[in-house]
């Protein structure tokens, strides 16, 4: 995991969101737009979702997966992130 790109994908507020939603279980991009909404996200457009969700896939935070009754979805790859400011590491658990 880059350092770099962790900072980044965090950085956000619905990225964020979208981290403490997907951490309950796995669900596809509609799934979590329907979530967002119910938590008063201003969310208009599932693209906008995607685009999330898939900056928080290169960023290795989540991952994907296909599961038979709902299709692609994505998931939580780690649960902690701690990064060593005087090395510039990261470590994830």
């Amino acid at each position: 995991m880059e350092i770099d790109k962790a900072v980044s994908a965090l950085g956000s507020k619905l990225r964020r969101e979208i981290l403490k939603i997907i951490s309950k279980e796995p669900m596809t991009v509609i799934q979590v737009l329907e979530e967002l909404r119910k938590r008063k996200f201003d969310v208009k457009y599932r693209e906008s979702v995607y685009r999330a969700l898939e900056k928080l896939v290169d960023s290795e935070l989540l991952e994907k997966c296909y599961i038979k009754e709902k299709g692609l979805c994505y998931k939580l790859k780690v649960k902690i992130v701690k990064i060593d400011l005087t090395k510039g590491e990261i470590e994830t658990q």
